[in-house]
């Protein structure tokens, strides 16, 4: 498989969107909205089996990683044909800027959503049918998490994935627990601008996706040194070193199907997948090992002709309401959980305490609500933000650079017009 691909890169989508993965993108959105909400769901005993298919909500998570790993190389134009830069994200403070605009509007208001919604009340307090061991008690907050201060500034400076328990206890899943994966995705975005800035000194062999995939392994390779620290001083699975992994797959895919990749690029893939599958293995067991298997079956979505195995699963992923589910996917993630846990402390009261009442009342605005806000969200903010932070971003790659330690002059070619244009100053 590997090698066909490797035979017949998809160039033709560069600068394009990769649908299959847009449709991934919504089903994972969909499984994750379902799986928070199931817990708090009477079934019935026929169908019961349905909660044990969505448990695994971390599997899903990572699999976003990897879809980042892969999307944040096409955005810098790393090894795909392109000259770095093409995109205009190439600059470090112009990648930033836009995956700033891109990302925290809608983390601030499901921020502000979300503590909000932990002001109303303890939503167990109304559910006294739920037993103490309930899946449903570790997925919502019961009050808010002490010292709240801390846990607020840990949230607005995306650093809750970073903090050990020894400095601020449970960080990473309070207040809104979705986010944790955002902390990820912020470290990730912080070394990829690091790796950019070492490029001004070596422009050359930072226009390919190796040296950014051998500092995400270098940090993974930091992730499993970190277990020998006592406990409480060790950073929880927010922790860039220990998601590291799956971002090296996606970085390692793109460099498969990038336009100059490889026999080195088929090798890098098939160790980042056997990494994926063996690492995490000890912390997560199934659920994360099979993160690599499932991303090669809609990897192989996205070639020309997928093979006859593959082409159930592209209709199924290139379907209209999972292209449009991956569309609202990122609001839909992080804006879901307030939603529900409001409409826990509205409903619950009007159940009686009927488990049975409960589920026929709060289940579907459990889902129809968050999709209503999710979209909402996406036209009124995540699209007019992402616009505008791509013209920012494209804005500041274009501006001449200033030289500085990490900038080496380049002269001034004059064209027949005797016009000077900066080398630098090109998109």
């Amino acid at each position: 498989m590997a090698k066909s691909m490797m035979a017949r890169p998809m160039v033709a989508k560069r600068g394009g969107r990769l649908r299959a993965l847009d449709g991934l993108r919504g089903l994972l959105a969909a499984y994750i909205l379902a799986g928070h909400a199931l817990p708090f769901l009477q079934l019935p005993p026929a169908i019961g089996w349905i909660g044990g298919l969505l448990s695994h909500g971390r599997g899903a998570v990572e699999l976003f990683f990897v879809l980042s790993g892969m999307v944040i190389m096409r955005s810098i134009g790393a090894g795909d044909g392109t000259a770095a830069g093409g995109a205009g994200l190439a600059e470090p403070a112009a990648f930033i800027a836009a995956r700033a605009g891109r990302l925290l509007p809608v983390y601030l208001i499901a921020l502000a959503a979300a503590a909000l919604a932990l002001s109303l009340g303890d939503p167990f307090a109304v559910m006294p049918w739920l037993p103490a061991g309930s899946s449903a008690r570790e997925i919502v907050e019961a009050a808010w998490p002490q010292p709240w201060l801390g846990h607020i500034a840990a949230h607005l400076t995306l650093t809750q994935g970073i903090l050990p328990p020894a400095l601020l206890p449970y960080a990473e899943f309070s207040i809104l627990g979705p986010a944790w994966s955002l902390s990820t995705e912020w470290q990730f975005y912080m070394l990829v601008a690091v790796m950019l800035v070492l490029g001004r000194v070596r422009a050359r062999a930072f226009r390919s996706w190796a040296p950014f995939l051998q500092a995400v392994a270098l940090a993974g390779v930091a992730g499993v040194a970190s277990g020998g620290l006592p406990p409480e001083w060790q950073p929880g699975r927010a922790f860039l070193p220990h998601e590291a992994w799956y971002f090296a797959l996606g970085i390692a895919s793109h460099g498969l199907l990038a336009a100059r990749g490889g026999r080195a690029a088929a090798v890098c893939w098939a160790l980042a997948c056997l990494a994926a599958i063996a690492l995490p293995w000890q912390q997560s067991g199934l659920s994360t090992a099979a993160v690599p298997l499932i991303w090669t079956a809609c990897l192989l979505c996205e070639a020309p002709r997928p093979p006859g195995i593959a082409r159930p699963l592209a209709w199924l992923l290139n379907a209209a309401p999972l292209q449009w589910l991956g569309s609202i996917s990122y609001p839909l993630y992080l804006i879901h959980m307030p939603i529900q846990r409001a409409a826990m402390l509205a409903l619950a009261p009007v159940a009686s305490e009927s488990w049975e009442r409960f589920t026929l009342f709060w289940g579907p605005p459990a889902i129809i609500l968050p999709l209503v806000a999710a979209y909402a969200l996406h036209c009124w903010v995540e699209v007019p933000c992402w616009r505008w932070s791509r013209a920012m971003a494209r804005r500041m790659a274009q501006a001449p650079r200033s030289t500085g330690p990490f900038v080496t002059p380049k002269p001034i070619r004059r064209g027949a017009s005797g016009s000077s244009t900066s080398a630098a100053g090109r998109p």
